[in-house]
């Protein structure tokens, strides 16, 4: 490929120049950094264009992003793994990560020539939803350049496959919340409470008028 470095011969990788090479050193253990299952998969021939959809997410693979053929895979693992190291305030909607192989050195691809278009469509989804990179250590580091959103939809440009990723939202509270003494919807227990201070004011109030 145009401007790639084999990195690791032993871990058959194969990096391009300026791209982190993190997950290389390592031998890229997905399943270490919390994306051990397949969720999508497809065969690209070289310098063809592609379409994956892996749930509510989409990756358009431009025309001559791999001058060989490829098997591109997205992998995800469970929220609730990266729900416990997620930023104050912010709750995971999605995570992936990309295994690319080159079909005829059977080497890992992590760079590409033209970057892939990532969406993502979730009701969660909103103008303060974020995009973090998840390095080797499984911790998130805010990706430098900000995702588009546009209604319910995010989406984010990836030139490598370098890193994984997690979209989130920011944490909204529980919406049938209860009061902590009577078990009952928190608005209805209130809405009780008020209305029993009204009416016993009432009461007092017939009460000094009697007297």
């Amino acid at each position: 490929m145009k401007h790639m470095l084999k990195f690791s011969a032993a871990a058959g990788v194969t990096v391009a120049a300026g791209i982190s090479v993190a997950w290389a050193a390592t031998g890229i253990n997905y399943q270490q950094f919390g994306f051990p299952t397949v969720i999508a998969k497809t065969s690209i021939a070289a310098g063809q264009a592609a379409t994956i959809k892996a749930g509510n997410a989409a990756i358009t693979i431009p025309q001559g992003t791999f001058s060989d053929p490829v098997e591109f895979e997205v992998l995800q693992g469970p929220l609730a793994s990266f729900a416990a190291k997620s930023p104050t305030g912010q709750t995971p909607l999605y995570d992936f990560a990309f295994k690319v192989t080159d079909a005829k050195t059977n080497t890992l691809v992590m760079a590409f020539q033209k970057p892939v278009v990532f969406s993502y469509t979730n009701s969660g989804v909103n103008s303060k939803s974020q995009y973090f990179n998840i390095n080797t250590q499984g911790t998130y580091q805010l990706n430098p350049i900000p995702a588009s959103v546009t209604g319910n939809t995010l989406t984010h440009k990836i030139a490598g496959a370098g890193v994984g990723w997690v979209v989130t939202s920011q944490a909204t509270p529980v919406a049938a919340a209860t009061s902590p003494i009577t078990g009952l919807p928190l608005a209805d227990w209130l809405y009780t409470g008020a209305g029993l201070m009204v009416a016993g004011g009432v009461a007092l109030a017939l009460r000094r008028k009697v007297s």
